[in-house]
């Protein structure tokens, strides 16, 4: 019989978080493959009666998991902003996902089918990522391990590849992975297409409306007051408006800036930012489209994960983890308890998600087909969130329109009262 020994573990986690403790395990293989049956990507190990002398890696004469973690964390952002720059998007990470596939399905080597990923241009977002990727695989680490060292994938690609790994579905999981990056791509484009045009129609709006006070107002009023006319009292409000602005706009503009930076420090704090969350899901037509977006993305994750042979505990995590909403994502880890209790996932999920959808992940439960019917699960909220933003933007389109008119019209008003009366003086 085996003899059991602690074993002290540095990780990573599916968002690339360091995380640490200790388990007992018989070998340190056994202590790796224990902490993989918890979505954990071992950094460093070390037998407990070794900690006095320092961590040692798991694998000598190699660069470690967490070196990898920091170099690629200090180097996230200048990636983000050439990618930003150059025009690249998950469209092009879907590109190269389904590329990965198609050589591993044609018995490709893992090394070598990342290595086409990773033999784009250099200035690119994800050739560097990739490279990466590649160097740790040929440096003999699991493909998992060396993903959950690039925080700039998504963080549902390492568990999977993992559970991909132990199943020997390699290519079938990449080809999950494409298609739910390039869904979730469709989506925020087609959101960023509607927003395009109130966006516009806003700035359009402000600038108009500021030219107008600022430079049109002043002006008139000096020509009624050289001609020796009184001006009305809607006239001189509108005065008193426009010199305001001209005088402290400034101000205005700051005080907006410090506004902002205080409210984002705020919502740090996790109850202020779940009271927040919680408020927002009321709003009228915009909190229909929150809760179906954030429902989308979580039956898509579920849905993946639960085809790449992940378990459903942490497949419900992993979905978990793509909720931006923190009041959802709190409903979800509720529905995450009462799972594991033994509830079935559809009555868990009640209330979290649209009654659509618990109805077919309900369906699903039932006929063994859980994984096919949370995806069309998530297709049906995706489809739902876009028609709740699509009647949000034609509410707003018109609000803001007549918005703009408003004050066109009380700026025209003012000012046709200061020439009436200006007329009848002269009269």
């Amino acid at each position: 019989m085996s003899t059991l020994v602690r074993w002290r573990y540095r990780a990573a986690n599916a968002d690339g978080q360091p995380v640490s403790g200790s388990l007992d395990a018989a070998s340190a293989d056994e202590a790796v493959e224990a902490l993989r049956q918890r979505s954990l990507w071992v950094i460093e190990l070390s037998p407990e009666e070794h900690g006095a002398a320092g961590w040692q890696p798991v694998s000598a004469g190699r660069e470690s998991v967490g070196t990898r973690v920091t170099a690629a964390a200090s180097a996230g952002w200048r990636m983000r902003v050439a990618g930003w720059r150059s025009g690249r998007d998950r469209t092009e990470l879907a590109v190269l996902t389904r590329s990965i596939a198609t050589l591993l399905s044609a018995g490709v080597p893992a090394d070598r089918a990342v290595a086409y990923a990773a033999s784009g241009d250099p200035g690119t977002l994800w050739a560097p990522v990739f490279t990466a990727v590649r160097d740790a695989v040929r440096g003999g680490q699991s493909l998992s391990e060396a993903v959950a060292a690039s925080p700039e994938l998504p963080a549902f690609f390492p568990p999977l590849l993992a559970a991909a790994e132990a199943a020997g579905t390699l290519a079938p999981t990449f080809t999950m992975l494409a298609e739910q990056v390039e869904r979730d791509e469709a989506i925020r484009q087609r959101v960023t297409s509607a927003l395009i045009y109130p966006v516009l129609l806003g700035v359009a709006s402000t600038v108009g409306t500021a030219v107008i006070l600022v430079v049109v107002v002043p002006r008139f009023a000096a020509l009624i007051v050289d001609s020796g006319g009184t001006l009305p009292l809607s006239t001189r409000w509108l005065i008193s408006a426009s010199t305001m602005l001209r005088a402290g706009g400034w101000a205005v503009l700051v005080a907006a800036v410090i506004a902002g930076a205080w409210w984002r420090q705020s919502l740090r704090d996790p109850t202020r930012r779940l009271a927040w969350h919680a408020r927002r899901l009321r709003w009228p037509l915009l909190g229909a489209y929150e809760q179906r977006r954030a429902a989308a993305a979580y039956l898509g994750t579920l849905s993946v994960a639960l085809q790449a042979g992940v378990s459903l505990l942490a497949a419900m995590r992993l979905g978990r983890r793509t909720v931006a909403n923190a009041q959802v994502a709190s409903e979800l880890a509720v529905a995450e308890t009462l799972v594991r209790d033994g509830r079935p996932v559809a009555v868990a999920l009640n209330g979290a998600l649209p009654p659509l959808a618990v109805r077919l992940l309900e369906a699903g439960e039932a006929s063994g087909a859980l994984a096919t019917l949370a995806r069309r699960a998530a297709e049906a909220a995706g489809e739902e969130a876009e028609r709740a933003l699509m009647r949000a933007v034609a509410l707003i389109e018109p609000v803001m329109i007549l918005g703009f008119g408003g004050v066109v019209a009380l700026v025209a008003l003012a000012l046709l009262q200061a020439i009436y009366g200006l007329n009848a003086g002269t009269l």
